[in-house]
């Protein structure tokens, strides 16, 4: 197969993968239960570091009834993959562009 074909494929997969993660980002904290939040004993300030300022609390998953690719979405894993495929979706272009120019 051509290069630049396989390159347009994986293009449409990670963008067409990013907007499906970020509806299920979506769906999963606006319509799904919430835990209760718990302090983390870290304080933290906004505006690099001039405030406002206050403890730092995170959401508790641990007895949630909801799927755990719900609970993934919901802890940083999930955040991570989302920033992932964005970071790929702006990068991936690049490179069709750069075999274009050669």
């Amino acid at each position: 197969m051509n290069k630049k074909l396989v390159l347009n494929i994986a293009i449409i997969i990670v963008w067409v993968s990013f907007v499906i993660t970020s509806g299920l980002v979506f769906y999963v904290n606006h319509y799904m239960p919430h835990g209760p939040s718990y302090a983390t004993g870290e304080y933290v300030c906004e505006n690099d570091d001039r405030g406002p300022c206050g403890p730092e609390y995170k959401e508790d998953t641990q007895n949630l009834n909801i799927p755990n690719w719900a609970i993934f979405i919901k802890n940083s894993e999930g955040q991570l993959l989302w920033m992932g495929l964005l970071f790929l979706g702006v990068i991936l272009p690049t490179f069709k562009n750069k075999k274009t120019e050669e």
